[in-house]
C-alpha cells in the first residue's frame, strides 16, 4: 500500500462526515454572488502584514476571490495563477517552475505562504506547486508583486503568493465534491467548518490522481529533434511508446482548531509522481519516479493587552522528505542499442529535513492614522543528507556522495524587522500614506543583510490611488549551491525594484470597473553559477552578474448586469543573453494577454470563456547534432478555454448541488512552453483539448 493510500485511510472518515452536521448549518444563498463592489471593500494583509483596503494597499497586489474561482471553473493554483497578468510559468507536467515579472527559474524567487505561513521547499527554496493546491481549499489568493524581504525575509525576491484557505473564513460550512476528466483523472474533496462560541474546528482534505499520459505527450517525448536533441542518447534509447508513464497522485489536508486566543493547525501534502516530461531516461518511459511531501504544524497564541497593542507568538515545525527512483545503465558509454543496455534502478533519498521556527509580531496603533509593526523571526534548519543506494560486495549500501556538503546541513537564521505607517488626511477626501520598513537578517553560510522598503500611496480622489514603491530582497544560497564546492560562505542573490502603480475603481451607469496598472524596473545581482577552478582542482560557486527587467502590467475587471470579466496584459523587457554570438531575451514572451468573459443566464446557469495569448519567445537549445547550443524560437500561441456551470440546485431541504463542465484548449491547438532551466529538452508541449466534469454538494 502506497504512503498516500495509508494517509488516505486515516482521513477517510472525514470525507463523509459532513452530513452529520448538515442540519445545524444554514445555507448561504449568496454563495457565488460576491460582486466587484464587495471586492473593493476587501482588506488584504500581504503587502504590509496589516489589514488595509485592497486598492489602497502599499504595492501592487492582485486578488482572486473564491467566487471568481468557482464561477470560472478553475481547478487548482496553476489555473488561478494564469489569471495574474505578470506571472511567468512553464509547465513540464510535474511541478510548476517559473517566476514573476519576467524572471524565470525554479520559482525560488517567489515566496509561497498558506495563511501567512511559509511552505517553501527547504532543499531548493522553491515555491513547490503541483496538483496539491486544489481550488476547493482556497478562499482567496493574494499575489504581491516585487521584492518584499523587509517583512517576509528570504525568497520574497520577485514577490509573494499568500493562499488564504477556507479554514480562515468565519462562515460555517460543510461540503463534498469531486472531479472526473480524461486520462483517468479524478479528484475528491471535503470541507467542514464548525463553530461553537469561541471554539472553532476546521478540516479540509483532497485526493487527486491522474495518469497524465495523453498520446499527445507520448508523441512529443519520442520525437528526437523536438525533445531530446542528444544524438548519443537517442542512438541507444527505446522508442516504445507503451513505456511512457507520467502519473501523479497526491493527498492534501488542512486542519485548524482554536479556542479564544489559542490556536493550532496543520498543512500536509503527500505526492507520488514522475518528474513530468523533463527527466525521462534511457527508455523514455519512466522519469524520476518520486515520493515527496511536507507537513507543517503550528501552535500559537494571540494577544491584545490594550486597545492599541496586539500581537502573537507562534511556534511551527516543518518537515519534508524526498525519495526518488531513476532508471540508469551500467554501460551507457559502450552500448550501441537499447537492447544492449544493462539497466538498473538507482535509488536516491534526501531527508527527512526539518525546520523549527519561532515567530512573533506586534502592532501598535497610536491612532487611526499611524501604526508600528515589530517582528522577530528565527529558525533552525536541519537538511537531511543525500543518500544513494549502491550495490557493493556486502550488498546494497547507503552512500552519501562525497560532494554532498554535510557541514552545511544545519543552519540558523535570526531576523528582526520594523515597519512604520503614517497617513495624512487632506482636503477633498484626499490623503497621503507613507509606509517604510527595514529588516536585519543574519543567516549561516551567507552575508548579513539590511533590507529596506518604502511606499507612498497618494489618494487623489475617491477610489483612485497612485503608489510609488522602492523595495529590496534577497535569496540565500541553498544546499544545492554548496553541493560539490568548498566555499565556506556564498553571497545571497539580491534584487531591487522601483515601481509606479495606479489603482482605481469607477462606476458608470450599471457597469462597475476596477483597474490596476504598474510600471516597474527590477535589477537582480549575484547569480549563482558552478565553475571548475583548474588551479585549485575543485568546483566552486561563482557569484556574479546582473539581470534587469523593465515592464508594464495591467488588469481590468468589470461587472455589468449579467456580464462579468477581466482583461490582463503585460509587457516585459529583460536583458538579452549571449548564446554563441547571438543575443536575445530568453524564455520570456514579452507580451501576454488573458481575457475572461462570463455571462449569467439566470439564477442557475452561467458560461465563461477565456482567451490566452503569449507572444513568441526565444530559448537556448542543443543543436540537432549535439555539437553545442543555439537559440530556438518558441512560436506565439493562442488558446480558448470554456466553462459551463449550473449552480444552487436544491437536493434536500439542506443540501445543494453545483455542477461544472470545463473544456481546456477548446480548439485543440498545439503549443509549447520553453524550458528556462536547461537546453535539453528546450521546450514542453502543453495539453491538447481536455474535458472535465466537476461537482460540489454543500449544506
Amino acid at each position: 500500500m502506497s504512503s498516500i493510500h495509508r494517509s488516505l485511510m486515516i482521513f477517510m472518515p472525514f470525507l463523509f462526515s459532513s452530513q452529520l452536521f448538515a442540519e445545524s448549518w444554514p445555507v448561504n444563498d449568496e454563495l457565488y454572488d460576491v460582486p466587484l463592489e464587495q471586492l473593493l471593500k476587501l482588506s488584504v494583509s500581504v503587502a504590509t502584514k496589516t489589514n488595509e483596503p485592497w486598492l489602497a494597499s502599499s504595492g501592487t497586489v492582485y486578488v482572486i476571490q473564491r467566487d471568481e474561482i468557482q464561477r470560472y471553473g478553475w481547478r487548482d493554483m496553476k489555473e488561478i495563477l494564469a489569471a495574474i497578468p505578470n506571472m511567468d510559468m512553464f509547465y513540464q507536467w510535474s511541478w510548476l517552475p517559473g517566476g514573476q515579472r519576467g524572471f524565470t527559474g525554479n520559482m525560488a524567487g517567489t515566496l509561497l505562504l498558506i495563511d501567512g505561513r511559509e511552505v517553501q521547499n527547504l532543499l531548493a527554496n522553491e515555491a513547490f506547486i503541483m496538483n496539491n493546491f486544489p481550488a476547493h481549499r482556497i478562499e482567496r489568493v493574494e499575489v504581491l508583486q516585487g521584492p518584499n524581504s523587509t517583512l517576509f525575509g528570504g525568497n520574497a525576491a520577485q514577490g509573494v503568493i499568500n493562499i488564504i484557505t477556507r479554514l480562515s473564513a468565519e462562515q460555517e460550512a460543510a461540503e463534498i465534491g469531486g472531479l472526473v476528466g480524461e486520462n483517468n483523472t479524478r479528484q475528491v474533496h471535503t470541507l467542514l467548518n464548525q463553530q461553537h462560541e469561541d471554539f472553532k474546528l476546521g478540516l479540509s482534505a483532497s485526493y487527486f490522481k491522474s495518469d497524465l499520459d495523453d498520446q499527445h505527450l507520448k508523441d512529443f517525448v519520442f520525437d528526437d529533434e523536438r525533445f531530446s536533441r542528444d544524438p548519443e542518447l537517442n542512438a541507444i534509447r527505446s522508442h516504445d511508446h507503451s513505456r511512457f508513464e507520467n502519473g501523479e497522485e497526491n493527498l492534501t489536508v488542512d486542519g485548524k482548531v482554536s479556542k479564544g486566543s489559542l490556536y493550532a493547525g496543520t498543512h500536509l501534502t503527500r505526492t507520488e509522481n514522475t518528474s513530468g516530461i523533463e527527466r525521462v531516461a534511457f527508455d523514455f518511459g519512466q522519469g524520476d519516479n518520486s515520493k515527496r511531501g511536507y507537513t507543517l504544524i503550528y501552535l500559537g497564541r494571540s494577544f491584545a493587552p490594550t486597545d492599541h497593542l496586539q500581537g502573537f507568538i507562534e511556534y511551527s515545525y516543518f518537515r519534508e522528505y524526498k525519495e526518488k527512483d531513476r532508471l540508469n545503465a551500467e554501460n551507457a558509454d559502450t552500448a550501441q542499442s537499447f537492447e544492449e543496455l544493462v539497466l538498473y534502478t538507482e535509488r536516491e533519498d534526501i531527508g527527512p529535513s526539518n525546520r523549527n521556527r519561532l515567530r512573533s509580531q506586534w502592532q501598535y496603533e497610536g491612532n487611526k492614522d499611524q501604526n508600528w509593526v515589530f517582528g522577530y523571526d528565527g529558525w533552525r534548519t536541519d537538511i537531511g543528507s543525500k543518500v544513494r543506494y549502491q550495490a557493493t560486495d556486502e550488498g546494497i549500501q547507503k552512500v552519501v556522495p562525497e560532494s554532498w556538503p554535510v557541514d552545511k546541513e544545519k543552519s540558523d537564521m535570526q531576523a528582526v524587522y520594523t515597519q512604520y505607517s503614517k497617513q495624512w488626511s487632506l482636503q477633498d477626501n484626499r490623503s497621503l500614506k507613507l509606509t517604510t520598513g527595514i529588516r536585519y537578517n543574519h543567516q549561516d553560510f551567507t552575508d548579513d543583510a539590511w533590507l529596506p522598503r518604502i511606499s507612498l500611496v497618494w489618494k487623489s480622489a475617491d477610489e483612485s490611488y497612485w503608489k510609488f514603491t522602492y523595495g529590496e530582497a534577497f535569496r540565500p544560497p541553498t544546499i544545492f549551491e554548496f553541493d560539490g564546492v568548498e566555499d565556506d560562505s556564498i553571497k545571497s542573490q539580491t534584487i531591487k525594484m522601483f515601481e509606479i502603480n495606479h489603482s482605481r475603481a469607477w462606476h458608470w451607469q450599471a457597469i462597475n470597473w476596477v483597474n490596476i496598472s504598474a510600471i516597474y524596473r527590477m535589477k537582480a545581482e549575484n547569480f549563482y553559477q558552478k565553475i571548475f577552478d583548474v588551479d585549485l582542482g575543485i568546483w566552486r560557486t561563482d557569484v556574479s552578474g546582473e539581470h534587469t527587467v523593465r515592464g508594464f502590467e495591467n488588469i481590468l475587471k468589470w461587472e455589468a448586469n449579467q456580464w462579468h470579466g477581466f482583461l490582463g496584459f503585460r509587457y516585459a523587457e529583460p536583458d538579452e543573453t549571449d548564446v554563441n554570438g547571438f543575443s536575445e531575451a530568453l524564455d520570456i514572451p514579452k507580451t501576454k494577454i488573458k481575457l475572461g468573459l462570463g455571462y449569467q443566464f439566470d439564477d442557475h446557469w452561467q458560461m465563461s470563456f477565456f482567451v490566452d495569448h503569449w507572444a513568441k519567445s526565444f530559448t537556448e537549445a542543443n543543436t540537432v547534432d549535439g555539437s553545442g547550443t543555439m537559440i530556438e524560437t518558441i512560436p506565439s500561441w493562442q488558446t480558448v478555454n470554456m466553462h459551463l456551470s449550473s449552480t444552487k440546485w436544491r437536493l434536500t431541504e439542506q443540501a445543494f448541488l453545483d455542477v461544472g463542465f470545463y473544456v481546456e484548449n477548446l480548439f485543440n491547438e498545439t503549443y509549447y512552453h520553453s524550458n528556462a532551466r536547461g537546453s535539453n529538452p528546450y521546450q514542453f508541449v502543453q495539453a491538447p483539448r481536455q474535458l472535465r466534469l466537476q461537482f460540489n454538494v454543500y449544506y
